[in-house]
């Protein structure tokens, strides 16, 4: 049935056009034409939905078969499971404290009170110590709602795990790959930090002062001017090729017999570490934009992690929406999604003012094209002149639900996904660390079921956005952006049918866009999807 994919779907993933018979695709519907928006397959689906909403297995089942389109929010170093990351440091021979449970370089004999990795590898308490110190499975968040101890844990987990991970690029990007065709997701848009290290020693020797609101064109031309600059971009570029050619290798996408796998498309965010001194912040956020503008090593966003409220982030927040500013103003083609409102009242150092302008200066300052959380709304000023302004814009919120919920404590009616949706704003779901947080992007799903009440439209509605906000390469397939009711003008008498070919103009839409390519397939898979529950 899905044999077409390993022509269509190893371009997409390997490559940035696509050399494809598009008259080979399976049978999908196009946007609806009913006057009356009647979708009785669709009905079908909501029908079954509700049949199986109260039992998790039944409903774990429907909602991993169900087309997701991509992940927009998932780092790659919290990505896999723990058992994952032992199994990469006891091959590397690497040690691990017993009472700190952080990973060192060995290699055996490991010093006092430190114990070789290949001692987790066999069912044990130690292996069950190790996993519940990197991840947070078995965490018990406290009855009386406090955010910290959950928000801690959750963060401390990377300092712990970190050395584990070190040179398995390629086996992380197969094992997220493997999961996402697994799941039925086909794009993962995941965030890397190549070559910072070695960048921040350059800065450190050459731009030693911390930058300004009024030094960032200075800083930018010293920076971008010097050779070993350059070279490190190139590096950089190096590094996730290199990556993905070797997960590739790994996943056997070279074979006749290439797996599922092997179809996901894979591109990078540029994540840039908030909590550093501003000349660091700048120069990562110069590099990540330099890749993108570059077009190199797959990048195709910016974006900032570490924890909002760390007391650096919080402090120099307004000058990072700067710097973001200012690289816009001079590279308007690339694109950012920011992690805003990550905050909630009750974690240490934040008070009433931050929980104020963080999502109003990352759309209005910043010119963010995507927010990743935006869970302190309802604090924010003026949410709802906030909330019209990203409908206008088009900013899409990325909604981890699961993270949300381990490390704020924000779930329920807490949550502002439904004052989003409500406002038209346009959302994705997302995993954020699923590694870490011992989840996928089905549970993603199920927990928007089960705690947000989204219905299999809805769930359609968020997969559909989550590819037209991709910042995957190529023209979109649809009319207009965050409607899904006509397709562009090349393919707007076209239906993904196998019986069909799409017309000549619509197969060269496909063909050169990656991103249409990945909407059209979305389509087929979700009347596909319809079809098989449309009798049960």
């Amino acid at each position: 049935m899905r044999k077409w994919y390993g022509t269509r779907w190893s371009a997409l993933a390997g490559a940035t056009a696509l050399g494809v018979a598009v008259g080979m695709l399976p049978a999908a519907a196009a946007p609806s034409t009913d006057p009356n928006g009647a979708d009785p397959q669709l009905a079908a689906a909501e029908g079954y939905l509700g049949r199986v909403a109260h039992t998790p297995s039944e409903l774990r089942r429907f909602l991993e078969e169900m087309p997701k389109g991509g992940d927009l929010h998932h780092h790659l170093g919290g990505a896999v499971r723990a058992e994952s990351l032992i199994g990469y440091a006891a091959r590397d021979g690497k040690c691990v404290d017993t009472t700190t449970h952080v990973v060192t370089p060995g290699p055996p004999p490991c010093a006092a009170g430190q114990r070789p990795v290949r001692d987790a590898l066999p069912p044990g308490p130690f292996r069950r110590d190790v996993i519940a110190a990197w991840s947070m499975r078995g965490f018990v968040l406290p009855p009386d709602g406090d955010p910290q101890p959950g928000h801690d844990h959750f963060f401390d987990t990377f300092e712990k795990f970190g050395e584990a991970a070190t040179g398995h690029d390629a086996d992380m990007l197969a094992e997220v790959a493997r999961d996402s065709a697994k799941e039925h997701s086909g794009y993962l848009e995941t965030l890397v930090t190549p070559e910072a290290g070695p960048l921040n020693q350059l800065v450190d020797r050459i731009l030693p002062d911390d930058p300004g609101p009024d030094d960032l064109a200075a800083f930018h031309a010293t920076l971008v001017g010097d050779r070993r600059f350059q070279a490190l971009v190139g590096q950089a570029a190096d590094h996730t090729d290199r990556a993905v050619r070797d997960s590739r290798k790994l996943l056997g996408c070279d074979t006749g017999r290439a797996p599922e796998a092997c179809r996901v498309a894979i591109r990078f965010d540029y994540q840039v570490l908030r909590a550093l001194d501003p000349r660091h912040v700048f120069a990562q956020q110069i590099l990540g934009f330099e890749l993108v503008r570059r077009h190199l090593g797959r990048f195709v966003g910016v974006n900032m992690v570490q924890p909002e409220d760390a007391p650096v982030a919080l402090r120099d927040y307004t000058l990072h929406m700067r710097m973001v500013d200012f690289l816009k103003s001079r590279s308007p083609g690339v694109r950012a999604s920011l992690h805003a409102g990550e905050l909630v009242e009750g974690l240490k150092g934040v008070d009433a003012r931050d929980l104020a302008f963080h999502i109003n200066e990352a759309v209005d300052v910043a010119h963010a094209d995507r927010i990743g959380h935006g869970v302190d709304l309802a604090h924010e000023r003026d949410p709802r002149a906030l909330t019209a302004r990203m409908r206008q814009r088009h900013v899409l919120v990325e909604a981890p639900l699961i993270s949300n919920a381990e490390i704020l404590r924000v779930s329920g009616d807490r949550h502002p996904l439904r004052t989003y949706l409500n406002a038209g704003v346009p959302v994705a779901l997302a995993t954020d660390d699923p590694g870490v947080s011992r989840s996928d992007l089905t549970a993603v799903f199920q927990l928007a079921v089960t705690d947000q009440q989204l219905t299999v439209a809805n769930l359609r509605t968020l997969a559909r956005a989550s590819l037209d906000h991709a910042f995957i390469e190529g023209a979109d397939l649809w009319k207009e952006q965050d409607r899904y009711d006509a397709f562009a003008k090349p393919c707007a008498h076209d239906v993904p049918d196998p019986h069909r070919p799409p017309s000549a103009a619509c197969r060269t839409l496909l063909n050169a866009s990656p991103k249409a390519a990945a909407q059209w397939q979305l389509e087929a898979d979700w009347k596909e999807f319809e079809n098989r529950y449309a009798h049960r």
